[in-house]
């Protein structure tokens, strides 16, 4: 029995709407455009760029730009064409109410009642019969509609989800309003009203389904069109961050997508990855929406997932659990030789319900709350199998140094390289026997040679030694989390949420590289997260609802090398020229140590929304506007104590490279190649942006609903709170010298940053939602829609040269790469630079290297578009095909130097080696200021800097087409189903997964081969495409026990076979494309592809055909591409299922028994094979494991768990 009155049109619960982003700024600027030395635009010249920034940093202009985005906010408030209503994060209702006969029922009074908070709507039908209820928590619902000479019909039962625009139809029959109809309906199905395709995944699949992690947002793998380039399965145990955030929705790059937590951002400023993502027990439901979101959605190049945590009831409600895992009770990988030691313990509680003091105050029916806490501690060895150098050659005895077929890889002493008097480039001797005698042995060298553990095992090569060594690694962790949430009726038209969510996740990185002493392998973290949201959600007269947000999501992340502060570089022997902070890093072809990064980051986001709505007639519009702020801190050094390179390419024949030389030889030699170390004062970077969005929902018809939306974004470039960034000019000339390009100060006129906004941002949005029949179970839908990604990690990145970050490189004299630059005993041959500001002046890094950023990149687009059907089938099954696509432009793309060598200069061959007398000699520090230099350096267009980094550009682009089928049943008989089907192909010609957000099996492209001068060249399937996709979730109550189809009499044989649930998850996919590198022939980094590399019947000690791999001609680039459509790795078959008993302790209180196993069938998905091809001197591949399959995913794992509810 529900209490249901009449009262004006009203609306009082909790807010649970997300942030909306845009602006509402409509001001274009044309910028002249210059191009540089090889004909790139690059963007306003520097004149009006200064000029530019002035004017976008003038306090007086920003607030005459606020003033009118208000006045523009509230003309669309009080014109006749209404505002809409708040749909993130809850839903809406609507209907039409008909008399018997079928005719539209006007003025009647509509009365819709939150079934576990008695929360309110009323409003009265309009002209047409048509009722609409905005703004909806989701939760269950009770619907009444009434008129006089009616009875009044009521409706029960009525399930309303995230984003839901359901349609329930109310029939008045002729009598007495004092008579009631009541009936049971069915929760609409299939949504009429919207053109966004996505899907609900529910709190009963979050709850129940198998999940290695208990991570709620893993579970967006189930739906269409969605994959995790973190890997194809759950990403069970990995950080809650950047792990989760690696996923790609509606082909768009992973850390593009925009997530949504009760209405508020949940993106960290960072890395743009989920600041916070709930407890299993915290979660109601989320939805993912993956193409046509409507205006009010923005800030996504891919897809939008929106997160409603649980609120409290008028019914006092929780939980307690523990989950344990050990691995007594995991099979063991097929390529370990044994299993790893694992120890997993993860338990918390939730309650929820109405506020109570004892004596003073009873919250029900007006004040509920609800609260989640949870740890977990985790503990895990790893295999680690890798290569360590041998007790020959740490004598120096490289005589056994052989590559795959046997033949003997000669080694050369570097300090006999000479120029060729018979001809181009360089000559040296051999070592005699291949050895170096023991007085050459650098004395540096021998001391980090206890660091590498002697061989322990039976090479997977006897040649080349191949993965001579292994050892069981165990890492620590350790997380705590909770949720806390109030919601307040402060009167029957406002209410007020606050909700706060705190996580924490630490890490000792004991296992994160291959050598067993901590000193070189820990990096110990503790990431700490805040998120919270204040909202007010106030009912005016009218029907028109005020909705004001405040929220915040911060991150702290301190991080400490085990090696800080301990003077290992001092103790290793190295002079004091080398910086006395952590173990120095080597780049020697042995295990690299983790030692590389010390300090902290901390991020904020704070969000004020505020957004008024309406209902008029057949529209339904909705106007918003969001204000955002910003904060970026870093005091990150990598590389402090140095970065030492040594290139096998010094021990190599330099007339002929391939199969020959080593890069251990040249280490045991103490002949640095390169070396470089980096100082790093903290940066402080600050960045805002302001949105506006206009959408109309406009119901033609009882058939046709079209969506049209306008939306603005404007973001204003990141800057440093101390104005503390650098850019070099590739343009203008250096007043001091006379010489092409300069470096130039953000605070030097160019009022704070060296970036132009991209004030073009507008996003169209247009879709329809057609019912081809007329009964609601047969919808059509389709739209278009243009967004823009978010800029603020590509801009927070920008360059701190000169004042947080300053690195000194160490070349060989004269840029030639056939001498060393320095012996390693010896240290620096110059002092490390420190940071000198502005004081530097534009000669600053003259004979370095140098960084430039594109001041007028644009921000990424993504246009969107789609085509569906939905048909609703018996037994409450629906099924949707439908075609999605999304094309991408202003992609963030890998960086390039700039300063390379034009490809027509190739021609020369080895004649590029020889040294020539250098036009710079005295006027460039370092050894680009020698006497000569070498050819190569001398025709790059900036021969007096080592490299010109172009970092990050926004000059890719993607494409995506993909066929979605998807089969659901919403719960019925115990029974509840999901399938999706994802038949796509992703294009793109260069990396467009930002940061970390890339696959775990294959490289993650980051740069070009010639792509500075032919960027077509470098289109191809992208390393991270699925083809063929399928996912089949399942929950099942088995039908025995009480109330089901078999039920025994007996007491104790119903409490033994009554109560139990399957659950299960299967997985099945095709895998990635092969993305194979190297090569040495002076040029490229890819070799030259011969085709047909597919085996019918590959193998893992055979996956491809190797022979279809060559060295490319000596300075011509191969050919093979970024990736390779025709030869994937294997693809994976996973099925995670869970077993659930069920003991009804009372009528409230339940116990749920669970034993879950993931990969359940023990299937071996195997690994990416070795793509790493080597060149011997005939040109052919010389690595043992090329094309070798040495990995595969996790075996099965059991884990068992026990709930309390109630």
């Amino acid at each position: 029995m529900f209490v249901l009155t009449r009262a004006q049109s009203g609306f009082a619960s909790p807010s649970h709407g997300p942030a909306r982003q845009g602006v509402l700024n409509v001001t274009r600027i044309l910028e002249a455009r210059r191009r540089d030395p090889f004909g790139h635009v690059l963007g306003a010249s520097s004149e009006r760029r200064k000029a530019g920034a002035r004017r976008h940093h003038n306090p007086a202009l920003l607030c005459r730009r606020a003033r009118a985005g208000l006045f523009l906010l509230a003309l669309c408030v009080v014109s006749p064409a209404p505002a809409a209503w708040a749909q993130q994060g809850r839903g809406s209702l609507t209907g039409t109410v008909t008399d018997s006969t079928g005719a539209a029922v006007p003025e009647a009074a509509v009365s819709i009642v939150n079934v576990g908070t008695q929360a309110t709507f009323t409003t009265t039908t309009t002209d047409t019969g048509v009722y609409s209820a905005p703004s909806l928590a989701v939760g269950i619902y009770v619907i009444t509609a009434e008129k006089s000479g009616f009875k009044t019909a009521v409706a029960t039962d009525i399930t309303l989800q995230v984003d839901q625009n359901a349609r329930v139809d109310l029939t008045l029959e002729l009598g007495e309003v004092t008579e009631r109809v009541e009936v049971q309906a069915s929760t609409p199905v299939v949504d009429t009203g919207s053109a966004t395709v996505g899907k609900v995944i529910e709190n009963r699949r979050i709850s129940e389904l198998p999940l290695n992690g208990r991570n709620a947002l893993a579970l967006m793998a189930l739906t269409p069109g969605v994959k995790s380039n973190a890997g194809p399965t759950q990403s069970g145990f990995a950080d809650r961050g950047i792990a989760l955030s690696a996923v790609s929705i509606n082909g768009g790059p992973g850390g593009l997508n925009s997530y949504l937590l009760d209405g508020a951002t949940n993106n960290q400023s960072y890395l743009a990855d989920i600041n916070v993502s709930p407890a299993v027990d915290a979660v109601e439901e989320f939805k993912v929406q993956s193409n046509t979101m409507s205006a009010e959605f923005g800030f996504t190049a891919g897809g939008v997932v929106n997160i409603v945590t649980k609120s409290g009831t008028n019914d006092l409600r929780g939980s307690l659990y523990d989950f344990l895992r050990d691995d007594a009770f995991d099979a063991r990988n097929a390529f370990a030789d044994e299993k790893p030691a694992f120890d997993y313990n993860q338990y918390g509680g939730s309650l929820g319900g109405p506020i109570w003091l004892p004596g003073l105050y009873s919250g029900t029916n007006r004040s509920f709350f609800f609260v989640n806490v949870e740890n977990w501690d985790y503990e895990r060895e790893e295999v680690r199998t890798t290569t360590v150098p041998t007790e020959a050659m740490r004598r120096g005895d490289f005589s056994e140094l052989r590559d795959e077929t046997g033949n003997l890889i000669p080694i050369y002493d570097p300090t006999t390289t000479r120029p060729n008097q018979d001809g181009p480039g360089f000559v040296r001797a051999r070592f005699p026997d291949n050895r170096i005698p023991e007085d050459r042995l650098d004395p540096v060298s021998q001391n980090f040679l206890p660091f590498y553990p002697l061989p322990n095992r039976t090479p997977d090569d006897p040649f080349t030694n191949a993965n001579n060594h292994q050892a069981n690694l165990l890492a620590t962790r350790a997380m705590r989390q909770w949720t806390t949430k109030l919601d307040h009726r402060l009167a029957t038209n406002n209410t007020l949420s606050f909700r706060y969510s705190y996580y924490q996740h630490r890490d000792d990185h004991g296992n994160d590289r291959f050598l067993p002493d901590p000193v070189v392998r820990f990096r110990y973290d503790t990431l700490t997260t805040h998120n919270f949201v204040l909202s007010d959600t106030h009912v005016f007269g009218g029907g028109l609802l005020n909705e004001l947000r405040v929220s915040s999501a911060q991150q702290d992340f301190p991080f400490r090398a085990a090696s800080a502060d301990g003077g290992w570089p001092q103790q290793m022997g190295l002079p004091d020229s080398v910086p006395s902070l952590t173990m120095p890093t080597l780049n020697n072809g042995l295990p690299p140590f983790n030692t590389g990064t010390v300090g902290e980051r901390h991020s904020d986001t704070w969000q004020l929304f505020e957004m008024l709505t309406a209902v008029r007639g057949r529209h339904t519009l909705k106007v918003g506007a969001d204000v955002r702020w910003q904060r970026a801190f870093n005091s990150q050094t990598a590389n402090p104590s140095g970065n030492f390179s040594f290139a096998g390419g010094l021990t190599a024949n330099p007339q002929q490279p391939a199969g020959t030389g080593s890069s251990m030889a040249t280490f045991m030699l103490g002949s640095v190649s390169s070396a470089f170390v980096t100082v790093h004062l903290p940066e402080d970077h600050t960045a805002s942006s302001v949105s506006g969005f206009v959408q109309d929902d406009w119901k033609l018809s009882r058939r046709l609903t079209v969506n049209l939306g306008l939306r603005y974004d404007f973001q204003r470039p990141a800057e440093e709170r101390h104005c503390a960034t650098s850019n070099f000019n590739l343009v203008e000339t250096n007043p001091e010298n006379g010489l092409l390009g300069r470096m130039e100060y953000a605070c030097v006129d160019y009022g704070g940053t060296f970036l132009e906004a991209d004030r073009n941002d507008w996003g169209p949005r247009v879709g329809f939602a057609y019912d081809l029949f007329g009964d609601a179970r047969t919808i059509l839908r389709g739209g278009y829609g243009l967004f823009y990604g978010t800029n603020f990690y590509r801009d927070y990145f920008g360059s701190t040269a000169g004042f947080g970050t300053t690195t000194t490189s160490y070349q060989p004299p004269g840029g030639n790469t056939n001498l060393a630059a320095f012996q390693f005993s010896e240290g620096f041959p110059r002092p490390v630079q420190q940071p000198a500001g502005v004081d530097g002046g534009p000669s600053a890094f003259l004979g370095e290297s140098v960084s430039h950023d594109e001041a007028n990149g644009k921000n990424t687009e993504s246009h969107q578009w789609t085509l569906s059907v939905q048909q609703q089938l018996p037994g409450r099954v629906i099924m949707e095909l439908g075609y999605t696509a999304n094309r991408a432009t202003h992609t963030i793309s890998g960086g390039y130097n700039f300063n390379g060598l034009d490809p027509e200069h190739y021609a020369l061959g080895l004649a590029l080696q020889d040294q020539v007398p250098n036009p710079y000699a005295g006027l460039v520090p370092g050894s680009l200021g020698d006497e000569t230099i070498s050819r190569s350096q001398a025709l790059r267009p900036y021969p007096y800097y080592n490299s010109v980094n172009i970092r990050d550009p926004h000059q890719g682009f993607s494409e995506y087409h993909a066929m979605l089928l998807s089969v659901e049943k919403r719960l019925s008989s115990g029974f509840v189903l999901l399938g999706s089907y994802t038949f796509g192909k992703l294009m793109t010609d260069s990396a467009v997964i930002p940061i970390n957000f890339g696959p775990v099996e294959q490289v993650t492209v980051t740069g070009y081969q010639d792509g500075k001068f032919n960027r077509r060249a470098e289109q191809s399937i992208d390393p991270t495409d699925v083809r063929h996709r399928l996912v089949v979730s399942g929950v099942y109550e088995l039908p025995f026990g009480d109330g089901k189809v078999w039920a025994p009499e007996s007491r104790w044989m119903n409490a033994i076979v009554g109560g139990w649930q399957v659950n299960s998850i299967l997985t099945a996919q095709s895998g990635l494309p092969l993305v194979v590198r190297g090569a040495n022939n002076f040029r490229a980094d890819r070799p030259d592809y011969l085709g047909n590399a597919k085996l019918d019947n590959p193998t893992k000690d055979r996956w491809f055909d190797t022979a279809a791999f060559v060295n490319p001609a000596p300075f011509e680039a191969g050919n093979a591409p970024r990736a390779l459509s025709d030869v994937r790795t294997p693809g994976v078959f996973n099925i995670d299922l869970s077993l659930i008993k069920q003991v009804n302790l009372s009528s409230r209180l339940r116990l749920q028994l669970r034993a879950e196993a993931f990969n359940v069938t023990n299937h071996v998905n195997l690994g990416g094979p070795n793509a790493t091809f080597t060149a011997g001197p005939d040109g052919t591949n010389t690595n043992a494991t090329f094309g070798q399959i040495t990995s595969a995913r996790d075996a099965r794992i059991l884990q068992f768990g026990a709930r309390l509810v109630w």
